[in-house]
């Protein structure tokens, strides 16, 4: 006798209550599922091009951004009941085939597949949900049942689900805007707080933070006030808690050797960052400079991360590269090539990073020209191997020398910080911007680059 199945198991279509209005920021998103809610409300006007009614669409894009809120409430603003697929349903077929039978039942209606790029354990070994069996599932439905799935990436989900009359329209749903940004300060303001707090400095601060890490800050902010019988947040508290999520806890000054003298060639090494940033890159704003070493980090420079260059140029790669070299030289200008550390690994790293992809992949590089070795290394290692290695080591050498140069040059500059970092430990955009004052530069790429 077959085993009954548990009437919790049953998959139940729902109403959403989430409206657009329930979701902060995001304008730009909302007004394109608006849009596409009209297209699926009014499929006659897709006849005279000849396009059959969409399918579904694909919201990707970091956690904790709000995706699984949009989805919920494109279904409320469409007037349609949706069922939900997540978590462990998402790799049991017969379940999704049973979920769409019923969705086609009560078409129109909305199925949600969220987070379709999750990965599951089966027989041991790590696996994907099968993209191509719920495609097949998408394509035997004669019915308007509408698909949302949500995922991280794009590249997480088998282009076989993105393919017309499956998932039609990808849309992507980036980091938390300043509105939503906004909201959340607004809400952590809730509470006992100092009237003095400068929102707007809060809001530049969490600028990458995902909706997660601020209901975090508001929680831990509260916490540190009690931890110190204070009685208001303040905004020492809540940059401090920020730079918690952000670079990790502070380092106890006793689990450190040599502190005093660590210290002040932290001071030297982040200074010359700062300064050579705001000189060589202006439109990358920063928002502080500290030595206040941390879990993650010895000392950092902050910027605002909505500041991120995306389309960039090669004079911008190679400032970048003079930027991340710039720490170890004016270590060692301070105190003496022998004094040469460790310090410094993540910046040589990245810097290698950048020139090896300029001359491979970007095609930036004088001799070799424009080319793009990645689907060609594939089938050749070896492929210019020599060449490339010899322009690598001119790139890098060509750079020591152009920020040696700039380091020196503007060591004024670079000290007048590093002493008020010392004195310090963190020195704030706006005090940057005074000991830089009207000090402009332009760094020409050398002609044999």
């Amino acid at each position: 006798m077959p085993a009954k199945k548990n009437s919790k198991d049953t998959p139940k279509l729902q109403k959403s209550t989430i409206s657009f209005d329930d979701v902060v920021g995001h304008t730009h998103i909302k007004e394109r599922l608006k849009s596409i809610i009209k297209i699926i409300k009014d499929p006659k006007k897709l006849e005279a091009f000849e396009v059959p009614v969409p399918k579904g669409l694909l919201l990707y894009g970091p956690v904790s951004v709000g995706k699984a809120m949009l989805a919920k409430a494109f279904v409320h603003e469409a007037g349609l009941s949706y069922i939900e697929i997540a978590g462990s349903k998402l790799f049991d077929l017969e379940y999704i085939k049973q979920v769409y039978e019923i969705a086609a039942k009560s078409a129109p209606s909305v199925v949600i597949l969220e987070d379709i790029d999750i990965k599951g354990l089966m027989q041991g070994a790590i696996t994907n949900v099968s993209f191509s069996d719920i495609a097949k599932v998408l394509e035997s439905i004669d019915k308007m049942v509408f698909t949302i799935a949500t995922s991280e990436t794009l590249d997480g989900v088998d282009p076989v689900l993105t393919a017309p009359q499956k998932l039609d329209f990808l849309l992507e749903v980036s980091k938390l805007d300043k509105d939503a940004r906004q909201f959340f300060v607004e809400k952590i303001l809730q509470k006992p707080h100092d009237p003095k707090i400068d929102t707007e400095r809060i809001v530049r601060y969490i600028a990458g933070m995902s909706a997660m890490d601020l209901e975090r800050l508001g929680r831990m902010a509260a916490l540190s006030v009690i931890e110190q019988g204070g009685s208001e947040i303040t905004e020492d508290i809540l940059i401090e808690q920020i730079n918690i999520i952000k670079y990790g806890h502070k380092v106890e000054t006793k689990m450190v050797k040599n502190l005093e003298e660590e210290m002040r060639m932290t001071a030297y090494h982040e200074a010359a960052h700062a300064i050579l940033s705001s000189l060589l890159l202006p439109q990358i704003k920063i928002e502080q400079v500290t030595i206040s070493r941390r879990s993650n980090m010895l000392g950092f420079v902050s910027y605002n991360a909505e500041d991120d260059m995306t389309n960039i140029t090669k004079e911008e790669l190679f400032n970048d590269v003079c930027v991340l070299l710039a720490g170890r030289l004016a270590k060692m200008k301070k105190a003496g090539e022998n004094k040469m550390d460790s310090g410094a690994i993540d910046d040589l790293s990245q810097a290698s990073i950048n020139i090896y992809a300029a001359i491979t992949a970007l095609g930036m590089d004088k001799e070799l020209g424009f080319i793009n070795i990645e689907s060609i290394a594939l089938m050749d290692n070896y492929f210019l191997s020599q060449q490339i290695e010899k322009r690598f080591l001119h790139w890098i050498s060509v750079a020591q020398e152009q920020t040696k140069k700039l380091v020196d040059k503007h060591w004024k500059l670079i000290d007048a910080l590093a002493l008020k970092l010392i004195e310090k430990e963190i020195v704030e955009s706006s005090e940057l911007e005074k000991i830089i004052g009207k000090t402009r530069v332009s760094n020409k790429i050398p002609e044999t680059l």
